[in-house]
Protein backbone atom coordinates (compact mmCIF):
# COMPACT_ATOMS: atom_id res chain seq x y z
CA UNK A 1 0.00 0.00 0.00
CA UNK A 2 1.60 3.55 -0.30
CA UNK A 3 1.42 6.41 0.99
CA UNK A 4 -1.44 8.05 -1.25
CA UNK A 5 -3.83 5.05 -0.83
CA UNK A 6 -3.60 5.58 2.92
CA UNK A 7 -5.49 9.37 2.39
CA UNK A 8 -9.12 9.54 1.05
CA UNK A 9 -9.60 10.98 -2.30
CA UNK A 10 -10.71 13.96 -3.07
CA UNK A 11 -13.66 14.83 -5.04
CA UNK A 12 -15.29 17.79 -6.96
CA UNK A 13 -18.59 16.80 -7.99
CA UNK A 14 -19.93 19.34 -10.95
CA UNK A 15 -22.46 20.98 -8.85
CA UNK A 16 -19.36 22.29 -6.76
CA UNK A 17 -17.40 23.31 -9.56
CA UNK A 18 -20.30 25.15 -10.43
CA UNK A 19 -20.97 27.33 -7.51
CA UNK A 20 -17.28 27.91 -7.28
CA UNK A 21 -17.41 29.58 -10.95
CA UNK A 22 -20.83 31.44 -9.68
CA UNK A 23 -18.85 32.94 -6.58
CA UNK A 24 -17.00 34.67 -9.60
CA UNK A 25 -13.70 32.38 -9.35
CA UNK A 26 -12.16 31.88 -13.08
CA UNK A 27 -12.01 28.07 -14.79
CA UNK A 28 -7.94 28.38 -13.77
CA UNK A 29 -8.88 29.16 -9.91
CA UNK A 30 -11.52 26.41 -9.29
CA UNK A 31 -10.54 22.45 -9.31
CA UNK A 32 -12.34 20.58 -12.53
CA UNK A 33 -15.31 18.05 -11.18
CA UNK A 34 -13.04 14.57 -10.79
CA UNK A 35 -11.71 12.61 -8.15
CA UNK A 36 -7.58 13.49 -6.84
CA UNK A 37 -5.66 11.79 -5.32
CA UNK A 38 -4.07 12.93 -2.00
CA UNK A 39 -0.83 12.85 -0.68
CA UNK A 40 1.18 14.13 2.29
CA UNK A 41 3.91 16.91 2.06
CA UNK A 42 7.31 14.79 1.98
CA UNK A 43 8.50 17.57 4.25
CA UNK A 44 5.80 16.64 6.65
CA UNK A 45 6.76 12.89 6.79
CA UNK A 46 10.03 14.06 7.24
CA UNK A 47 9.08 15.90 10.54
CA UNK A 48 7.05 13.10 11.42
CA UNK A 49 9.53 10.47 11.16
CA UNK A 50 12.09 12.48 13.05
CA UNK A 51 10.16 12.37 15.76
CA UNK A 52 10.68 16.19 16.21
CA UNK A 53 8.32 18.47 18.45
CA UNK A 54 7.56 22.05 16.95
CA UNK A 55 7.14 24.20 19.76
CA UNK A 56 7.13 27.91 21.01
CA UNK A 57 9.43 29.27 23.88
CA UNK A 58 10.79 32.42 24.83
CA UNK A 59 14.79 32.54 24.63
CA UNK A 60 16.96 35.60 25.50
CA UNK A 61 17.48 37.77 23.02
CA UNK A 62 21.30 37.24 23.51
CA UNK A 63 20.88 33.23 23.87
CA UNK A 64 19.41 33.51 20.29
CA UNK A 65 22.30 35.51 19.03
CA UNK A 66 24.59 33.86 20.40
CA UNK A 67 23.41 30.87 18.72
CA UNK A 68 22.73 32.38 15.43
CA UNK A 69 26.49 33.41 15.19
CA UNK A 70 27.89 30.30 16.06
CA UNK A 71 25.71 29.14 13.01
CA UNK A 72 27.15 31.78 10.68
CA UNK A 73 30.41 30.38 11.13
CA UNK A 74 31.83 27.47 8.59
CA UNK A 75 30.49 24.26 8.46
CA UNK A 76 28.37 24.57 11.53
CA UNK A 77 24.68 23.55 12.43
CA UNK A 78 21.53 25.83 11.90
CA UNK A 79 21.23 27.42 15.31
CA UNK A 80 18.17 25.66 16.39
CA UNK A 81 20.14 22.41 16.14
CA UNK A 82 23.02 23.57 17.77
CA UNK A 83 20.12 24.68 20.61
CA UNK A 84 18.56 21.42 20.78
CA UNK A 85 22.32 19.80 21.03
CA UNK A 86 23.05 21.62 23.80
CA UNK A 87 19.91 21.28 26.05
CA UNK A 88 20.25 17.17 25.31
CA UNK A 89 23.61 17.50 26.45
CA UNK A 90 22.13 19.13 30.22
CA UNK A 91 19.33 15.82 29.82
CA UNK A 92 22.30 13.33 29.69
CA UNK A 93 24.23 14.86 31.37
CA UNK A 94 21.79 14.74 34.43
CA UNK A 95 21.09 11.13 33.93
CA UNK A 96 24.74 10.13 34.33
CA UNK A 97 25.13 12.21 37.40
CA UNK A 98 21.99 10.05 39.18
CA UNK A 99 23.96 7.22 37.72
CA UNK A 100 26.98 8.13 39.46
CA UNK A 101 25.32 9.20 42.48
CA UNK A 102 24.00 5.68 43.21
CA UNK A 103 27.47 4.59 42.41
CA UNK A 104 28.80 7.11 44.48
CA UNK A 105 26.40 5.74 47.18
CA UNK A 106 26.89 1.77 46.54
CA UNK A 107 30.50 2.37 46.58
CA UNK A 108 30.37 4.29 50.42
CA UNK A 109 31.42 1.86 52.58
CA UNK A 110 30.92 4.09 55.85
CA UNK A 111 27.33 4.57 54.53
CA UNK A 112 26.81 0.95 53.61
CA UNK A 113 28.05 0.12 57.09
CA UNK A 114 25.34 2.89 58.64
CA UNK A 115 22.81 1.72 56.55
CA UNK A 116 23.39 -1.94 58.01
CA UNK A 117 23.37 -0.80 61.52
CA UNK A 118 20.09 1.22 60.83
CA UNK A 119 18.46 -1.80 59.27
CA UNK A 120 19.26 -4.11 62.38
CA UNK A 121 17.87 -1.41 64.64
CA UNK A 122 14.90 -1.48 62.83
Amino acid sequence: MSKTDKLPDYIVTEEEYQEELAKGLTENEVMKPGTYKVRRSPWAERLKNAKKVKVSIYLDNEVVEYFRQRAEQPNAAPYQTQINNELRKVMESETSNVVRSADDILNNTRFLKALKEKLESV
